[in-house]
C-alpha cells in the first residue's frame, strides 16, 4: 500500500506543513529512552481498551496563539466515527452574525436565531447549501438541507455588511479554537488522519493548512501556520436604518 507521507498533497489541500507532533503514551508521558520503560509497558498492558487523545494547539506565523480557527481530523484508513447529531446555532445580534464562525457535521441542522429586534433576510448563494430565508425579530429557524461538506458563506439582504460562514466537514471530530488556540478530540479508532486548520482569512490555498498524523497514541500537535491572516471583516455599518418597507 503506498501511504502517503506528511509532506504529500491530499485530496488537493496542501499537507506541506511542518507541524510539531509530541506522541504520548497513555499515561500522559513522553517515551524517554533508557528510562522506566519496562513499568510503563507494564502499565500500559493493565489499562482498559480507551480512546486516544488529539490535541491541537494553533499559532500564526509568528507563534502567536490563534482563537476561533476551525480544526477538523478526516479517517483516511476507513475508521468508522459515529456521526454526531449536535445541531450548531448561529446567532444575529447587532445586526452581525455570531459567531462569524461556525462548524457543523454535513447533514445536521443549523438553527438560525434573531435575537435582534428587526427582520434580518439571510442567505447563502453558492454551493449545493443554497437557502434563503426571511427570519423576524426573535425568531428561530432550524435550517436543513446542508448536506454537501464545504464553506457556506452567508449574508443578510437587508444589512449587506453583514457577513458570517458555516463550515460543513465529513467527519465528526471538529471544533473551534479557545482562547489558548487549543481544541482536543477523543478518538475511538486509531490510524492515519488528515487534520485540518480553516479559516476563511487564511491565505492559503482553500483557506487551508492540513497534515496527515498517525494516530496510534495520544498526540499534542502544534500546529504553526505557514501563511498569514487577513484580518476580520467588521460587520458595520454608518447607515442608519433597520428594515426597508418590503421586509
Amino acid at each position: 500500500m503506498n501511504i502517503p507521507t506528511f509532506t504529500e498533497a491530499i485530496d488537493g489541500v496542501c499537507c506541506g506543513c511542518d507541524w510539531e507532533i509530541v506522541t504520548l503514551n497513555r499515561l500522559g508521558l513522553v517515551p524517554e529512552a533508557g528510562k522506566n520503560t519496562a513499568l510503563v509497558l507494564g502499565l500500559l498492558m493493565s489499562l482498559p481498551a480507551m480512546a486516544v487523545e488529539l490535541s491541537v494547539n494553533v499559532k500564526s506565523a509568528s507563534g502567536a496563539v490563534l482563537e476561533g480557527m476551525v480544526v477538523y481530523a478526516e479517517p483516511l484508513d476507513g475508521q468508522q466515527l459515529p456521526a454526531t447529531d449536535k445541531v450548531i446555532s448561529v446567532g444575529q445580534k447587532g445586526k452581525s452574525f455570531t459567531p462569524y464562525v461556525s462548524v457543523s457535521q454535513a447533514g445536521n441542522n443549523v438553527l438560525f436565531d434573531n435575537q435582534d429586534n428587526i427582520t434580518h433576510h439571510i442567505y447563502s448563494v453558492d454551493g449545493d447549501s443554497r437557502f434563503s430565508f426571511k427570519i423576524k425579530a426573535g425568531e428561530k429557524r432550524l435550517q436543513d438541507g446542508l448536506n454537501s461538506a464545504g464553506e457556506v458563506a452567508m449574508g443578510c439582504n437587508i444589512h449587506d455588511w453583514m457577513s458570517g460562514y458555516i463550515l460543513l466537514v465529513d467527519t465528526p471530530l471538529f471544533a473551534k479554537t479557545a482562547a489558548q488556540g487549543n481544541v482536543s478530540f477523543d478518538v475511538s479508532e486509531t490510524g492515519r488522519y488528515k487534520v485540518t486548520v480553516w479559516h476563511p482569512q487564511l491565505r492559503a490555498e482553500n483557506n487551508r493548512e492540513a497534515q496527515v498524523i498517525d494516530l496510534n497514541e495520544d498526540i499534542q500537535i502544534t500546529a504553526q501556520l505557514i501563511n498569514g491572516m487577513e484580518a476580520v471583516p467588521s460587520q458595520e455599518s454608518d447607515d442608519d436604518f433597520d428594515f426597508i418597507s418590503d421586509y
